[in-house]
């Protein structure tokens, strides 16, 4: 069974701690949070890596003990867990090669008029060929989404377009329709299905430009190739 559930879980309990929702409330309005969002989870699954399995130490194996080391190093885990590498925004990679990686892929989607576009994007990803890999190996493969429903002042908006969205649930159901839609627009994008419903982290009433009573706030979800 893979950990990559059971971390999003906890990455959602994390970011509701008051002072990351202080974080994300001030990211999400003024920059993109997608690197911010991948580099965080690298750190929250690299702290907890024996909670998720994904313990041990490379020279636990005398055969991956380089020959001038005779005692076995204590800090370098048997689980490679890299942020930006392969092209991927988290890798996880058993160094034994016994077990399969797993590809972790971000995703922000706002109701803007880009949310569709979003979603294609994260659907793409799932399927993306990875560097250094053959097509016919086994590597588990998830979307973690962050999904960002906003209602700024009028005077404040800027040229942000929104899509049309009447409400942030009609939002969340685009979201959550977007992921199989068999539509033309879509081709050669495989059909998701949702492992972890839309849940919220916060709600953005009280963040900077954001007109409150609207039902702005932030959510999380997570999303896998349909089987």
């Amino acid at each position: 069974m893979s950990f990559v559930p059971r971390f999003t879980e906890l990455l959602l309990t994390h970011l509701q701690q008051e002072e990351r929702q202080r974080i994300l409330k001030s990211i999400v309005v003024s920059v993109a949070p997608e690197l911010w969002l991948s580099l965080e989870s690298a750190a929250l699954l690299d702290i907890n890596r024996e909670h998720f399995g994904l313990g041990g130490q490379l020279d636990e194996r005398d055969d991956y003990r380089p020959s001038h080391i005779s005692v076995p190093r204590c800090n370098v885990p048997r689980w490679l867990i890299a942020a930006e590498r392969r092209k991927v925004d988290i890798w996880v990679e058993d160094s034994y090669g016994e077990k399969a990686a797993t590809a972790i892929e971000f995703k922000v989607v706002h109701n803007n008029k880009n949310a569709y576009y979003k979603i294609w994007e994260i659907r793409k990803d799932l399927v993306k060929q990875i560097p250094r890999t053959s097509p016919d190996e086994r590597i588990e493969r998830w979307g973690i989404v962050l999904l960002s429903y906003s209602r700024f002042y009028s005077d404040q908006q800027g040229n942000y377009s929104y899509g049309k969205f009447d409400s942030c649930q009609a939002f969340l159901d685009a979201f959550e329709n977007g992921l199989n839609d068999n539509n033309e627009w879509y081709a050669d994008a495989p059909e998701l299905e949702l492992e972890m419903k839309p849940t919220q982290i916060t709600n953005l009433d009280s963040a900077n430009y954001i007109e409150p009573g609207k039902g702005s706030g932030v959510y999380l979800a997570l999303v896998r190739c349909k089987a």
